[in-house]
């Protein structure tokens, strides 16, 4: 394996040379991530992407101070077991939402999940297949239990009768071709996922932009085989991509998209351009119960299938009164959709989803955030001996290569002609 193509795998799945190069099962051709081996394991791997998904989605709307993306810093594809390095702070949020948990005539999390302590990582295993933990000890797995983690199913030998439950049709390649490059991400504020029937659509805010992500995943040497991606944007630097199968036999070959690399070196390259934060806390309502990450609500969210919506609510104990005082309808419309009729006002879905406090992008209705208030200028109010200190110091990071920024007011209200 050719240097640039050691690389262009660490981009994707956040390894080192080395580390490839001491991988069980040989080096694989030309840089390209392998694949799961299996159906079985590829399906493990979407129920794992499923579960960082709702992770990162649960951590940006409450605010996490780690950004998203950092969940997972690595990822070891490596032949005989898939290896995931996850950020200590967001261990016990990602384990909350693998480990399986009975609800009623149902199990959600991951059903069949079964949890062996190591003495230096956790394995993960399922009839389907499994994956490892690096780094989780034994000691860091009892800290995660004490905090009230549900142990119960994750414990036990064998499996649940509800474990056996059907489970809705996933597009499993994509989902697991994605799960293995998801460091490609790591320079966006947020990613989120959502299956819309057989394809896989992903949004991000900042980061690398989508014409270059959709080449890397659909055309380089590290994507998704048999797969394409069509890019889009939206604003406020959302950028998304719409990943489906690809017949293998139409898929021609090109050349390597050296520039889609170009690109997603500046866009992730460190420095301020995406703040770590770099997401609004979604206002939550504390007389709601907290079912936005539920399986069935988000597959209702996603499917804009308010009538589900309004079903789970009212599952959950919220009258229909309220729902109606929150989302602004009148209480006959509720009815209406519980009854079965479809919402399909963009008005009305985005009037629903502020007033339930679900985050508009669950529903694909809006993907921004809160523009950032632009400087205030105080230039005026500044003295020389100040003004002096600053423009050194921009000199000193243009010195160091630390900035190519002309040394001027930020503030578009400044009308001082002496740039600062």
């Amino acid at each position: 394996m050719s240097t640039s193509s050691l690389v262009k795998r660490n981009r994707c799945t956040g390894e080192t040379p080395n580390m490839v190069r001491r991988q069980r099962g040989g080096v694989p051709p030309d840089g390209v991530v392998p694949s799961a081996r299996t159906p079985g394991q590829r399906r493990f791997e979407a129920a794992l992407l499923a579960a960082a998904n709702r992770t990162m989605a649960g951590m940006r709307r409450r605010g996490h101070p780690l950004r998203p993306t950092s969940l997972v810093s690595r990822v070891r594809p490596d032949a005989k077991v898939l290896g995931l390095r996850v950020h200590d702070t967001a261990l016990d949020d990602l384990l909350a939402q693998l480990l399986p948990v009975a609800a009623g005539d149902r199990v959600d999390g991951v059903p069949g999940l079964r949890v062996h302590p190591r003495r230096d990582h956790l394995d993960l295993r399922s009839p389907d297949g499994e994956a490892r933990l690096l780094g989780v000890t034994r000691e860091r797995w009892r800290r995660a239990v004490a905090t009230g983690l549900p142990v119960e199913l994750a414990l036990t030998g064998g499996l649940d009768p509800r474990e056996a439950a059907p489970r809705p049709d996933l597009p499993v390649d994509l989902m697991s071709g994605v799960l293995r490059r998801l460091p490609l991400w790591r320079g966006a504020a947020w990613l989120d996922g959502v299956v819309v029937g057989d394809v896989l659509e992903l949004y991000w805010r900042g980061g690398p932009p989508s014409d270059s992500v959709a080449a890397i995943l659909a055309r380089s040497t590290c994507g998704i085989p048999a797969s394409s991606a069509v890019p889009y944007r939206f604003r406020n630097a959302v950028r998304g991509v719409a990943l489906s199968a690809a017949d293998p036999r139409a898929v021609a070959k090109v050349a390597e998209p050296e520039w889609a690399w170009v690109d997603w070196d500046a866009a992730t390259a460190p420095g301020p351009a995406v703040d770590e934060r770099a997401v609004r806390p979604v206002q939550a309502r504390p007389d709601l119960p907290d079912v936005w990450e539920q399986h069935e609500m988000r597959d209702a969210l996603a499917l804009r299938d308010i009538t589900t919506v309004y079903r789970l609510l009212t599952h959950h104990g919220v009258p229909r009164d309220r729902i109606a005082a929150l989302t602004g309808q009148p209480a006959h419309d509720v009815d209406q959709v519980l009854s079965g009729t479809k919402v399909e006002s963009y008005d009305t879905l985005t009037a629903i989803a502020e007033g339930l406090g679900v985050p508009l992008g669950y529903m694909g209705l809006a993907h921004n955030e809160a523009t950032p208030p632009s400087p205030t200028c105080d230039c005026a109010t500044l003295d020389e001996r100040t003004k002096r200190d600053r423009f050194l110091a921009h000199a000193a990071l243009v010195t160091v290569g630390g900035t190519t920024s002309t040394w001027s007011c930020r503030a578009e209200s400044c009308r001082s002609t002496r740039p600062l």
